[in-house]
C-alpha cells in the first residue's frame, strides 16, 4: 500500500509568519522522504485571509521539494486548471516535471470556491454554471495533452483558439519550418518547451466526489483522489469508476486500480490522547470547510439528517462515518486495514498536518504512523493508469 501526504498550509488565525510555515513544511518534507511516503500532494488556494488553504502555487512549491528530497514524488493535489492560462501551465508541469527528473504527479481540479474563480476566470465559474465548468476544464486538459505530445500544435475550441489566427511568425530570421510557419509567413503551429521528462507525460489524478465526475475521469484515463465521501459512500463512485475504466483498458479494471483514498490522520500513543489533540481542532476547520461543503456531502448515501446531525459537533458527524483516522496505532492501523479489505484502496493520502496542531504533535503523529502503521502494509501498490502512448508517438524537441 501506498501512504501519500498532503500540505495545505494553514494557518488558522495568521498567528505565524509564512517563512515559519515554510520552516515547518520543510522538516515534514524531509522526514516523508527518508520514511518512504509516496507522494507528497500540495492544493491550490487563493485569498485566503481566514488562515486556512494558503499555498497559492503548488508548481512553484514543488519545484521546492524537488530540491530538498531524494525519492519523495511531487503532486499537485490540486492544480486548479481554471485558473490558469493553458500554455503557462502545460510549459511550468513540463519544467517540474524535467527538474525533477520524472518525480511529477499531476493532481488536477476544477475549482469550488466562486472567490477565486469569478478574479482568475469568471467564465469558468462553477457556481454559475457547473457544465460550462466541465467543459472549460476538459478542454484546457485537451491543450495541455497536445502541448505535450505534438512537435508542433494548434487548437480551436470553445473557450481556446491556438494559435491566434492571422498572426505572422516573427522569427522570419530562422529557416521556416512548414510544422508551424506557412508559406504566407502566418504562425498556424506551436512548439511548446520543454515536453515532460516522463512519456508521454505524467499520470493525471482528478480530486472530485460525485460519480458523473468519476466516469469522465475514468472515461479520460485519469486517476482518482476522493475526499468527501463516507465508508458507505465509497462504494457507489468506485463501482462506476471500475466499470468505466474496465471499458476505457479495455481489460477488466482491479478493484481499487486508479484510486486514492484522502482521510484527516493522526496518531497518538492512546486514543484518548488523539481525540484530545484534535477535537476542537476538527471542529474548527470543518466549520470552515463546511462553508463551502454542505455536510450533506460527508453523509452516507440516502442518509436523512436529523436537525442535531445538520448543526451539531462536526467530530460527532465525521468520526462514526470514518471520515477520521485519528487514535493509537492500532485503531488507525485496523482502520486502514478494514478498509483495504472492503474497497482495495492501494493508495491513502494523510491529512495529518491538521490546523492548530504545534511541530512537535504533527512529527509525533507522522513517526508513529511511520514506525508503527506502514511496515504493516508492505505490499506494494499498482501502477496508476498511465495516459495512452500517442501512434507514433517518438523523441520531440524538448524532451
Amino acid at each position: 500500500m501506498q501512504f501519500d501526504y498532503l500540505f495545505t498550509m494553514d494557518n488558522p488565525g495568521n498567528t505565524r509568519s509564512y517563512r515559519e510555515l515554510l520552516d515547518m513544511a520543510t522538516e515534514q518534507i524531509v522526514h516523508l522522504d527518508e520514511s518512504g511516503f509516496g507522494t507528497l500532494w500540495q492544493g491550490e488556494h487563493h485569498f485566503g485571509g481566514e488562515g486556512f488553504e494558503i499555498n497559492p502555487n503548488p508548481i512553484l512549491a514543488g519545484a521546492y521539494v524537488a530540491g530538498i528530497t531524494k525519492r519523495l514524488r511531487i503532486g499537485t493535489g490540486a492544480v486548479t486548471p481554471p485558473f490558469w492560462h493553458p500554455l503557462r501551465l502545460a510549459e511550468d508541469l513540463a519544467l517540474l516535471d524535467q527538474m525533477s527528473r520524472g518525480r511529477l504527479d499531476i493532481g488536477v481540479a476544477r475549482g469550488i470556491q466562486r472567490r477565486e474563480f469569478t478574479n482568475f476566470y469568471p467564465a469558468a465559474d462553477r457556481g454559475a454554471d457547473e457544465q460550462r465548468n466541465w467543459r472549460f476544464f476538459l478542454e484546457q486538459m485537451e491543450i495541455l495533452k497536445k502541448a505535450w505530445t505534438q512537435e508542433a500544435f494548434s487548437h480551436q475550441g470553445e473557450f481556446w483558439t491556438f494559435p491566434a489566427p492571422g498572426i505572422p511568425d516573427g522569427a522570419t530570421w530562422y529557416p521556416r519550418n512548414p510544422l508551424w510557419r506557412a508559406e504566407d509567413g502566418e504562425y498556424i503551429a506551436m512548439s511548446i518547451i520543454p515536453k515532460p521528462y516522463q512519456k508521454p507525460y505524467p499520470s493525471l489524478w482528478n480530486l472530485l466526489d460525485k460519480t458523473p465526475g468519476f466516469v469522465t475521469s475514468a472515461q479520460e484515463r485519469m486517476n482518482v483522489i476522493t475526499w468527501l465521501r463516507s465508508r458507505e459512500g465509497l462504494r457507489e463512485v468506485m463501482d462506476a469508476y471500475q466499470g468505466a475504466l474496465t471499458e476505457t483498458l479495455g481489460r477488466p479494471a482491479a478493484r481499487g486500480e486508479g484510486v486514492s483514498l484522502m482521510r484527516m490522520v493522526y496518531v497518538a500513543e492512546t486514543d484518548e490522547q488523539a481525540e484530545a489533540d484534535t477535537r476542537e481542532l476538527i471542529n474548527a476547520l470543518y466549520s470552515y470547510v463546511g462553508g463551502v461543503r454542505p455536510r450533506g456531502m460527508f453523509a452516507n448515501p440516502g442518509e436523512k439528517l436529523t436537525d442535531e446531525e445538520q448543526t451539531g459537533e462536526w467530530w460527532k458527524f465525521l468520526y462514526p462515518r470514518e471520515h477520521l483516522f485519528i487514535g493509537s496505532p492500532d485503531t488507525v492501523r485496523a482502520q486502514i486495514k478494514n478498509l483495504q479489505d472492503e474497497y482495495g484502496v492501494p493508495r491513502l493520502v494523510l491529512w495529518s498536518w491538521i490546523p492548530g496542531l504545534d511541530q512537535e504533535q504533527v512529527m509525533r503523529s507522522n513517526r508513529l504512523f511511520a514506525e508503527e502503521i506502514m511496515p504493516h502494509f508492505p505490499e506494494a501498490a499498482p501502477e496508476p493508469v498511465r495516459p495512452e502512448m500517442p501512434a507514433g508517438f517518438g523523441p520531440l524537441t524538448g524532451d
